[in-house]
């Protein structure tokens, strides 16, 4: 496998840490939908979901770096 340079690690920490503050904010909009709310919670249910998953293949990637410094 090629070795990935150490500017595309730097990039993946900042998506990393941007994913990070999406994520709490979609949390505080979550927290302030009330309960008619129900198509917007589900909108904001699916953001979180892509962020989140997005945020999981970033971590993937900064220990497959990780891994092979080691």
């Amino acid at each position: 496998m090629r070795q990935v340079p150490f500017e595309v690690l730097m990039h993946a920490e900042d998506a990393l840490a941007y994913s990070n503050q999406a994520l709490a904010m979609l949390e505080i909009w979550m927290d302030s939908l009330g309960e008619g709310d129900e198509h917007e919670s589900n909108c904001v249910a699916a953001i979180f979901s892509l962020v989140h998953e997005s945020k999981d293949r970033l971590q993937k990637a900064q220990e497959a770096y990780s891994e092979k410094r080691a």
